[in-house]
């Protein structure tokens, strides 16, 4: 095929699982759900007898649609990309990909064609949708062209920054919270530029529109396909087209720069040491014992060595007075310790600089071992840092946007919102990669052959989580202590507020460890995982900016929040118990969408404590509801048959 043997084999096996099939029809089908509800949100049951209402109705249902098309596909074309190369480099079978006779260009356009296939049929299949719009008129076939234009222009590129990423990257956290940050940086720089320069033109194209696709859709949208107002959306096809190709071509350069290497196992130079000896050695060749290179440890009459991980043996004795006497002295037995120990197959090493540490003494691990772990090392490396500073940049930009805008209308929510929900995703990436990782690396079968008890290891990995995500757990907390303390927010509202987001904290890590355990899959239990957190999150506004434009007049619609709130019920059983069913999970499903429509309709109304209650309590209880079996039926989930044999 020309296209290459990675997009032939995606084409052709694609198609044999009835899952493509079947994601395609629900999501065609919740569209039309959105659109029953958006109808009844906006006429209701009453005659149509004004002129102009279908048009009117015409034009907002398709703003609704675009805005909603476009945000899914800023989020999943980019977690596609990244979680494609992700997934291949804990499985070890990305190093199998470039030993091929694959160029790098095959291999770079494969890669971001086939993670944005399925985007790619989705949008395909909201197509038709789309033109319904066109029957009820206000709208061109002129401006449906160029808003879908938009659309996949913007997931070309988010694709092309995920699969940048996911390069760069060497574990599945990094790639999966890096992207998203890249993205959210992205799009609230751009913002950003334009309003502090909205004039600002570069070869005749308006800055803001062209690096800002919600921009470019707002102004597609106002056109109203006029031939008079020209093509808005060209000037952001441009950029974005441009920016596609720089982030592929930089991807093809780097791409055998960044990998080789990189995503094998830390090294052992991040673990515990006391005492660090630099040694200098001679320029000589000498065969380094391969058993040597797998413990990486030898002990001789009380001397200890931990050597690096090329497995050289460096010519320094780790005695009291730093002497390397003792060591030459006993140079031969340990040469034939070394000899007897090694399997026979020996490696030359090149001489340099080496780093011995002593390990005189050792830390001891607490009676968790998992949370010592979690806690106490560096368990997920020191590049977790750089998404670390991004989330809290992002959180900069916002409280200066609040700073610069204190009394504007919404001001308190567009700060304290997208803090709370970009650091509620970025914890359940952490949750669901805590486990994925470990799988996909053969280290979770090492641990389900020690003592661990089922409670060790779930806590241990829920707190351990937490911890590592702490920033994005404290930042809103310390936002929301901020308005009170200037007296934005009320006592009340704040203690609510506190409650509320770090019981969703909890719930959003058990629900990546949930889908850890229920998929083995790591691309599969990713997708259900953020899929589940970013549904309920953009579910939730949906409902909001529906009920709020339909000046709150609940009757009319109830019926049509009804199917909307049961499809999401059907929608988040499969997503949570579609494996490993249960009573308490069928109750989450199915009490989780109805009773946050409820905590909608009481913030709304000014009911804050009625909201707070109930929405601490459906989400408690589901995060009982996954903990539990987690911990007694841990031996199930991860396939350890010592609990079905008795």
């Amino acid at each position: 095929m020309f296209a290459g043997p990675i997009i032939a084999r995606e084409v052709k096996v694609l198609p044999q699982s009835y899952r493509f099939f079947v994601l395609r029809a629900i999501y065609a089908a919740m569209l039309f759900v959105l659109m029953w509800t958006a109808w009844q949100s906006q006429i209701g049951w009453r005659n149509i007898l004004e002129i102009g209402l279908l048009s009117r109705f015409g034009q907002f249902l398709y703003k609704l649609f675009a805005y909603t098309e476009l945000t899914l596909m800023l989020f999943f074309a980019p977690l596609a990309a990244a979680t494609n190369i992700a997934h291949e480099k804990d499985r070890r079978t990305f190093i199998l990909l470039l030993m091929t006779d694959l160029g790098d260009v095959e291999i770079i356009v494969g890669k971001l064609v086939i993670s944005l296939v399925k985007v790619a049929t989705m949008l395909a299949t909201s197509a038709p949708v789309f033109f319904v719009c066109l029957l009820l008129g206000g709208n061109s076939g002129r401006q449906l062209v160029e808003v879908l234009a938009v659309m996949m222009a913007a997931g070309l590129l988010g694709g092309s920054i995920g699969l940048l990423v996911g390069l760069s990257r060497d574990r599945t956290f990094q790639s999966v919270a890096l992207t998203v940050l890249v993205v959210v940086i992205w799009l609230a720089a751009a913002e950003g530029l334009a309003f502090l320069a909205p004039g600002a033109r570069v070869a005749g194209f308006a800055v803001g529109e062209a690096l800002q696709p919600y921009r470019t859709l707002t102004s597609v949208l106002a056109s109203g396909g006029a031939i008079e107002s020209g093509w808005p959306g060209l000037t952001f096809l441009a950029a974005s087209g441009l920016l596609t190709i720089i982030l592929n071509l930089i991807s093809i350069k780097m791409l055998r720069i960044w990998n080789p290497g990189r995503n094998e196992p830390r090294e052992q130079r991040e673990g515990a040491g006391d005492a660090e000896i630099l040694v200098e050695e001679s320029e000589v060749e000498e065969p380094a014992p391969a058993a040597l290179a797998t413990t990486g440890t030898l002990v001789e009459e009380g001397v200890g060595f931990v050597v690096d991980s090329h497995a050289t043996v460096t010519r320094a004795a780790l005695t009291d007075a730093g002497s390397a006497t003792s060591l030459n002295n006993r140079e031969g037995d340990s040469e034939q310790m070394l000899e007897q120990a090694s399997t026979g197959l020996h490696v030359p090493r090149r001489t340099h600089r080496r780093i011995v540490k002593a390990v005189g003494t050792y830390r001891v691990p607490w009676d968790n071992p998992i949370i010592w772990r979690e806690i106490r090392t560096r368990a997920y490396g020191t590049r977790p840092l750089v998404i670390k500073g991004a989330y809290l940049a992002i959180v900069a930009l916002l409280i200066a946007y609040f700073l610069n805008n204190p009394n504007a209308p919404g001001s308190l929510a567009w700060t304290l919102i997208p803090a709370s929900v970009l650091g509620l995703l970025l914890v359940n990436a952490q949750g669901v990669t805590a486990l994925t990782s470990e799988r996909d690396t053969g280290a979770l079968d090492l641990l389900l052959v020690t003592e661990l008890t089922p409670k060790q290891f779930i806590y241990g990995k829920l707190f351990g989580v937490l911890y590592n995500a702490k920033e994005m757990v404290v930042a809103p907390l310390a936002i929301a202590i901020w308005f009170a303390v200037i007296r934005k927010l009320s006592i009340e509202t704040t203690v609510y507020f506190l409650i509320d987001y770090a019981l969703l904290c909890h719930f959003s890590a058990m629900l990546g460890l949930h889908a850890a355990l229920t998929y083995t899959n790591s691309r599969v239990a990713i997708a259900n995982s953020l899929g589940t957190i970013f549904f309920l999150m953009v579910g939730i506004l949906i409902c909001a900016t529906l009920i709020i434009l339909s000046d709150r007049e609940f009757g009319r619609q109830l019926l049509s929040f009804l199917i909307f709130i049961g499809a999401g019920s059907v929608a988040l059983f499969g997503s949570l118990g579609a494996k490993n069913p249960s009573n308490a999970i069928a109750l989450v499903a199915l009490n989780t969408p109805f009773w946050s429509f409820y905590c909608i309709i009481s913030l709304l109304r000014g009911d804050i404590s009625a909201a707070f209650l109930f929405s601490a309590g459906v989400y408690g209880f589901a995060l009982m509801a996954m903990l539990v079996p987690a911990v007694s039926e841990f031996d199930i989930a991860l396939g350890r048959t010592s609990a079905i044999q008795g």
